[in-house]
């Protein structure tokens, strides 16, 4: 794989990278409605590997992850995204051009999102994957945890955030399988619901921006 093992230093990455972290957070909070969470948010060293269909997918999935005590959390993303200046490196990026650095990173415990399709696509069901996540787990030892991920606009006046979290994959499996299965089921359970309520069976993990009939529900007494 290209790229020479670069160290990875923890406490620079903590110490450079909060002031971002909290802008990530915050921006989540003051655009999205929400994040809501089904399954258990991993611990230990994890490749979390997620559909990418939306702008706010990475932002989602951190905001969620560090809700839940994370704050290790990092991405693997196109060199050309990261650019010369390394802002996106304080926050955790690593490029697909340093895959020994990404793999350093994951075996130092932190939790590392791939998107397997290699770019984002338009919203629907999953588009061909590769196999970086896969070799990403092995490689570092770690759990790799599929996670279907949708942030759409459904009844209120922002756009929601729902990410399904698979328990880890074994041995052989197919994490393409697992992921198209795990995406498929939640849109449809996502055209079966009330999009005026969050989705049931979820967990909200990040509260953001409520909508105006709602501020005026809670105003009268209702909510």
């Amino acid at each position: 794989m290209a790229g020479a093992r670069e160290p990875f230093d923890a406490t620079r990455w903590n110490a450079g990278g909060a002031a971002l972290r909290f802008g990530i957070d915050r921006l989540v909070k003051l655009s999205l409605r929400g994040v809501w969470v089904r399954g258990v948010v991993p611990t230990g060293p994890v490749v979390w590997a997620a559909n990418h269909h939306s702008w706010w997918d990475f932002f989602a999935a951190a905001a969620a992850l560090r809700a839940a005590g994370r704050k290790d959390v990092g991405v693997l993303m196109d060199p050309m995204n990261i650019g010369r200046q390394g802002l996106f490196g304080r926050v955790g990026a690593v490029g697909t051009d340093h895959l020994r650095t990404a793999v350093g990173l994951v075996e130092a415990g932190m939790v590392l999102v791939v998107f397997p399709e290699g770019e984002m696509r338009n919203p629907g069901p999953l588009g061909p994957t590769r196999r970086g996540a896969t070799w990403l787990a092995d490689r570092a030892g770690a759990a790799l945890h599929p996670v279907a991920t949708r942030v759409l606009l459904r009844g209120q006046q922002s756009a929601e955030a729902y990410l399904d979290i698979g328990p880890p994959l074994p041995p052989g499996a197919s994490l393409d399988t697992e992921l198209r299965t795990r995406l498929a089921a939640l849109d449809a359970e996502l055209a079966a619901s009330d999009p005026t309520r969050p989705l049931p069976g979820f967990v909200p993990m990040a509260r953001g921006l409520r909508s105006w009939n709602e501020r005026v529900r809670a105003l009268r007494g209702r909510d």
